[in-house]
């Protein structure tokens, strides 16, 4: 028997790069932050090259914005961005369902329940930084399990973006988390009646939804900041 598993060699890109894209997705670093790459080298104790390298692949995610001349900033998500964002994600996450509706297994019906439940747990600790990785990790496993290569990159491509916006919806003011759960159940109650057009229904209805909460966190995150500035310093 196996006692260990390989070791996955990861670069220092790939390391520089998931400590900024934490530090976005949990509101450490916030939408048009300057992310100054002297303070990073300093502070991850690596040389220009992996935080230059991590700053260019977290560009590509969506996370990250370069200006010419003035460097990299934490990227603000307009209307019109969070529309394309979540309309995407329906659209990923219905191919998703014709794929997998008719062969999930009672394993996987079995992760779905776990999943609400350890939601349930985790919103009653407050521990809302676990919510979010279980809200997140219940619809990559449904993804991932169509096993359709381009659907899963396409799928990760906009996860983190979605999981920033989630970050800026929570932090907007008073949220109902068990919203999420009661979600969760409408899906996992379509996938066990293998009811597609309802699965889709379903999926278009919350991703609406928690796209105009999205951009109502946002406007309300920069009618905060207009305020700010407004004060006399």
């Amino acid at each position: 028997m196996d006692v260990f598993s390989q070791i996955r060699p990861v670069s220092l890109r790939e390391q520089v790069a998931d400590q900024i894209r934490t530090a976005i997705i949990e509101g450490r670093l916030r939408p048009g932050d300057h992310i100054v790459e002297a303070a990073l080298t300093e502070q991850l104790g690596v040389s220009r090259t992996p935080v230059r390298e991590a700053l260019i692949l977290l560009e590509r995610e969506g996370l990250v914005v370069s200006a010419p001349n003035r460097g990299c900033f934490v990227r603000s998500f307009a209307e019109a961005d969070i529309d394309a964002i979540f309309s995407m994600r329906t659209t990923l996450e219905n191919f998703a369902g014709e794929l997998i509706i008719d062969r999930l297994t009672q394993d996987d019906y079995d992760y779905m329940r776990d999943s609400i439940a350890l939601q349930h747990a985790a919103i009653a600790e407050s521990n809302f930084k676990n919510v979010r990785s279980i809200d997140m990790a219940f619809h990559r496993h449904l993804v991932q399990r169509s096993q359709h290569p381009l659907l899963i990159r396409s799928w990760t491509e906009i996860v983190a973006q979605i999981a920033a916006l989630l970050y800026v919806r929570a932090d907007a003011g008073e949220y109902d988390e068990y919203r999420a759960i009661r979600d969760h159940e409408l899906i996992y109650d379509a996938y066990a009646r293998r009811d597609l057009a309802v699965l889709k229904e379903h999926n278009r209805q919350i991703n609406a939804r928690v796209a105009d909460e999205c951009k109502f966190a946002v406007r309300q995150m920069q009618n905060n900041n207009n305020n700010r500035r407004a004060v006399p310093g």
